[in-house]
């Protein structure tokens, strides 16, 4: 006896848009070269065996990326930014810079920080990508900038504060931090005997504001 309800047909997912396949196709290429350049180097892992991690053709690689370069370029891109951001935080929740200053030491400690992670990248290495690259050395010189930008408003934010001297222009400021940070990542690719924190610290209270005899 029939129950009176009509019977719904099954219905077949909703084909993926082009958009969102090419996304798709796009971010699993760049997985595997974040993959294979950590485990590899920058110069070892193929075409092929960036595609055949992928699962994609070379066919699909050449539509988002026109050479290897520009690959390492975006690949480049993707691991730096999101590390920036959790080290420097948004425009919504500001740190300070002394927070900052812990945030670069606890992922170096974890090995988080994306040029001195086990069995990842080394400095050296990229350096020597941006020498044969002009793509890849644009893309890292942006990086730079941007970091140097964002630091310069942290710095800045200080000085408003009183917590951090005044007579250093905050742009100033933050290129000495960053090439601090550059040459901390020489140092310890050299495996040279420096403890980061002490440093950390002395460069911290040098920008440090210290009230004179009339405050």
């Amino acid at each position: 006896m029939s129950s009176g309800r009509a019977k719904k047909k099954p219905t077949k997912s909703e084909p993926r848009s082009r958009a969102e396949s090419s996304a798709e196709t796009r971010e699993a290429l760049i997985r595997a070269g974040i993959e294979l350049f950590a485990s590899e180097g920058l110069d070892a892992p193929s075409l092929d065996a960036i595609c055949a991690r992928a699962g994609k053709t070379r066919g699909a690689f050449y539509v988002h990326f026109p050479d290897r370069d520009a690959f390492l370029a975006a690949v480049m891109e993707r691991v730096g930014l999101p590390f920036l951001d959790v080290v420097l935080g948004s425009d919504d929740t500001p740190p300070t810079l002394t927070t900052v200053v812990q945030r670069f030491l606890v992922a170096v400690a974890s090995g988080e920080y994306p040029l001195t992670a086990k069995d990842g990248v080394r400095p050296h290495q990229l350096l020597d990508a941006c020498a044969r690259s002009e793509p890849v050395r644009a893309r890292y010189v942006a990086l730079i900038e941007s970091s140097i930008a964002r630091l310069a408003a942290i710095v800045a934010r200080g000085q408003d504060e009183k917590t951090l001297r005044d007579d250093v222009r905050p742009e100033d400021a933050a290129a000495i931090l960053l090439a601090a940070v550059v040459g901390a990542q020489t140092l310890m690719e050299l495996r040279a005997s420096v403890d980061l924190g002490p440093a950390a610290a002395a460069m911290l209270a040098m920008l440090r504001r210290h009230p004179g005899p009339q405050e």
